[in-house]
């Protein structure tokens, strides 16, 4: 679940060098892997289900702490969540290595236009318990938080990358009638990470045996729960929007899928990247515009 799923690919300037560094840890895993498959599976979950630290800006904390705390629980994990405003609730849903407030930008805008803000913390992520996490653990806190039932009302969502896989694969399962604009999506979320498990030289035996464990322990299915396959099943109206030199999730994707269905619409900004387009004010303008259409 890397960040970095793209940029540690193959290009024409260091293709000897990537098909060196494949080799020598395929090479790595299968020797481990024929010593001791527990030993190998445990360094796939540290290298890649195990998210990196996040640091609070100034501002971020702030936030924070003007927040009304509250827990859930998934898989007996603490998952720590924050309320902002008053009024019909947006949720906020981050991407991997993220955290919720890293949405901040629409939290005073919302508050102005009479919602209020949701955002958390998802398994390993921030004030959250646990070390690893994963696309699963993302949909369940959602599907959580929909389900609650302490007067959340939430209306509509706003994700960003890993997350936005997740919500759509929460509003598929609940059959959900929220509206939804995602962020820099990872909607071809199979296909993203299996390629850079590829790229870096995991043996496919062994990463496949390790997704189909977490397939076992959660309950999901990687090929059918991949969010290209739901998005057919959703009729929630979806607005993405994508950066044109994002980095991390290819835009193409995006704009194939606002191509080929009916119910999403794109959204494209230039030299925003992955991350900064979260801050943008036009793009924080546009969710809200969007939102506001729909939510009653």
């Amino acid at each position: 679940m890397s960040s970095k799923v793209l940029t540690l690919g193959c290009n024409s300037t260091n293709v000897r060098l990537c098909k060196t560094r494949q080799r020598v840890t395929r090479t790595f895993f299968n020797l481990v892997w024929n010593l001791t498959p527990t030993l190998s599976k445990g360094i796939i979950k540290r290298m890649f289900f195990t998210p990196t630290g996040y640091k609070s800006t100034p501002v971020e904390r702030q936030y924070l702490d003007a927040g009304e705390e509250f827990e859930i629980s998934i898989h007996d994990k603490a998952v720590r969540c924050w309320k902002w405003g008053s009024g019909p609730s947006i949720l906020l849903a981050h991407g991997w290595n993220g955290r919720g407030i890293q949405l901040h930008h629409f939290i005073e805008p919302m508050i102005r236009r009479g919602y209020s803000a949701i955002a958390y913390d998802a398994p390993g992520h921030g004030e959250s318990q646990g070390r690893t996490s994963s696309y699963f653990e993302f949909t369940d806190t959602i599907r959580t938080l929909l389900n609650s039932h302490d007067g959340h009302d939430i209306r509509g969502v706003i994700a960003h990358s890993l997350g936005g896989s997740a919500v759509v694969n929460s509003i598929q399962k609940e059959n959900c009638p929220l509206e939804v604009v995602l962020i820099a999506p990872a909607l071809r979320l199979k296909e993203v990470l299996y390629g850079y498990f590829d790229s870096i030289g995991v043996p496919s035996a062994i990463y496949e045996i390790l997704i189909k464990e977490y397939e076992d322990q959660f309950g999901y299915n990687m090929q059918r729960d991949n969010p290209i396959n739901l998005l057919r099943k959703i009729n929630s109206r979806i607005l993405i929007v994508h950066d044109k030199d994002d980095p991390t999730i290819p835009y193409d994707d995006s704009k194939a899928i606002s191509k080929r269905f009916a119910n999403v619409e794109l959204h494209t900004t230039e030299r925003l990247g992955h991350k900064k387009v979260l801050a943008d004010s036009s793009v924080v303008t546009r969710a809200l515009d969007y939102l506001g259409e729909q939510i009653q």
